[in-house]
């Protein structure tokens, strides 16, 4: 009997197979394979977060300058007397609780590019400021009377009849330019 006849009874062709189990290039092409898996995986990860933090600040700053037209726009209707009219600040009175008792408040800016516009609430006591909007880059109040006439400055607040804000606010490389015209509704 020859040799190769004798490996084939001892040894059936099954048994010189692998049973099972997975062979080192098996293993490495695996590994491979998985590794730029996990790569894709991570890219799109990466670049997902960066727009979803990059739109967050975006609405961010946007959103803190239309809060602020929102409110101002509705404490202007209310007001009841102008108290101060400036490029960089608005004075004025209102009741804004109902109470019968007028407050003062304020919109100032200290015309520093990237300083806040703050809120100032001047009276009742104690005088407390909020920013409203960070980040302004410019802001200009204007003034209108009764006709629609723009009044140059220094303004005297009994004639003003109609307020225009224009603001820049800029935060890292976005910049939103946002305006509002407001009449006074109670004076």
């Amino acid at each position: 009997m020859s040799k190769s006849s004798k490996l084939k009874k001892k040894y059936p062709p099954s048994a010189l197979l692998p049973s099972g189990g997975l062979t080192l290039l098996e293993l490495l092409v695996t590994l491979a394979l998985i590794s730029v898996l996990l790569g894709a995986i991570w890219l799109v990860f990466y670049s997902g977060s960066k727009v979803f933090y990059g739109q967050w600040s975006r609405i961010g700053i946007k959103g803190q300058a239309s809060r602020m037209f929102l409110n101002m726009s509705g404490e202007l209707r209310q007001a009841t007397s102008m108290v101060s009219a400036t490029e960089t600040s608005l004075s004025f009175t209102l009741d804004s609780d109902q109470n019968g008792v007028d407050e003062t408040l304020q919109y100032i800016w200290s015309g520093t590019g990237g300083a806040p516009l703050n809120r100032v609430l001047v009276s009742p006591a104690p005088s407390f400021t909020t920013p409203v909007v960070n980040s302004v880059s410019q802001l200009q109040f204007s003034y209108f009377d009764s006709s629609n006439n723009l009044l140059s400055f220094p303004v005297s607040p009994s004639q003003v009849k109609l307020v225009a804000v224009d603001v820049t606010v800029a935060d890292r490389d976005e910049t939103f330019h946002l305006h509002l015209k407001e009449g006074l509704r109670n004076l």
